[in-house]
């Protein structure tokens, strides 16, 4: 009860304002116009006509600029440090066994290890 008594406050409250921002323009009838409109003769301006000065500029000749040489920086050089040879272990290869499937190494035609 309460939660709709607040909304429907601020329903009405929203509504108010929104109608008085519009200016109420939707409710208010529109004036009516005159039937009769009085005319006045339109003015007539008659104007001398004024000679054209032709103004022509004579065109302006660009300059062509080279770009400053850039400055040259001298950088110290980084000489690299000998670097010292690293020894690989040795390490012996990997011992493969079978792991026991196929024929038993009897038969040469069966292409591999099968599953028993």
């Amino acid at each position: 009860m309460r939660r709709t008594f607040k909304q429907a406050i601020v329903g009405t409250t929203l509504s108010g304002i929104l109608a008085a921002v519009t200016g109420c323009t939707s409710l208010m009838p529109p004036e009516p116009a005159p039937l009769v409109e009085e005319t006045s003769p339109p003015k007539v301006v008659r104007r001398v006509p004024v000679e054209q000065r032709v103004v022509r500029r004579t065109p302006v000749q660009q300059k062509v600029v080279k770009a400053a040489p850039k400055r040259v920086v001298k950088k110290n050089v980084i000489k690299p440090v000998a670097e010292e040879p690293i020894e690989e272990p040795v390490v012996p290869p990997p011992v493969i066994v079978p792991a026991g499937g196929g024929n038993g190494g009897s038969g040469g035609s069966s292409g591999g290890g099968g599953w028993g």
